[in-house]
């Protein structure tokens, strides 16, 4: 309906002075064209709903300034766009504060989880290392844990550099196996 049509059908003053019957029927004239423009927008149902009400609450509260207005339907258009980008705005705004947040708490989970895991692995194979033939364990704990060359291990044990390498191959082949049965 153009404004032409509009300022026939419809009693401007009458709504200017609080008439609420000529609103109903402004607000019956629109409604639904209105509606259907905002869910095009938002493509959301209740959205569209909320956003149209805030457009004909609007016309209310400025109902004394309808004489500015020179094409309703492209004021409601107009209105409907703007309060669909202020919207969006604000919204934007919170979902990246909402993203931000949750992507850091789901990173702590995902940390915590790998340090339970981590936790449960270095328990599982401290207690299979315990479980070592004992100059197993010994030649093991020098080496991985200590740090020591197997020439130093050699010397501070008085084994040969060789047998340092039997019990460290054979340390290394019962862990692989039973941590691989514990997984």
């Amino acid at each position: 309906m153009d404004s032409d049509a509009w300022d026939k059908s419809i009693d401007v003053t009458s709504i200017q002075n609080g008439d609420r019957k000529a609103f109903r029927s402004v607000i019956d004239m629109y409604y639904n064209e209105i509606y259907l423009y905002a869910r095009s927008l938002s493509r959301d149902e209740i959205l569209a709903k909320d956003l149209v009400q805030e457009v004909f609450y609007t016309l209310w509260k400025k109902r004394k300034k309808l004489r500015d207005i020179t094409s309703l339907r492209g004021w409601f258009y107009k209105s409907v766009r703007n309060k669909f980008i202020d919207y969006a705005r604000k919204h934007r705004k919170e979902v990246y504060f909402f993203e931000m947040n949750h992507a850091g708490l789901i990173d702590d989970i995902v940390q915590e989880d790998y340090l339970d895991d981590l936790k449960r692995k270095v328990k599982i194979a401290e207690k299979e290392i315990a479980r070592l033939p004992k100059k197993c364990q010994k030649v093991f704990v020098l080496s991985k844990k200590e740090g020591l060359t197997n020439n130093e291990i050699s010397e501070h044990l008085g084994i040969s550099v060789k047998t340092v390498e039997g019990h460290l191959t054979n340390a290394i082949k019962i862990l692989k196996e039973r941590l691989k049965e514990r997984r």
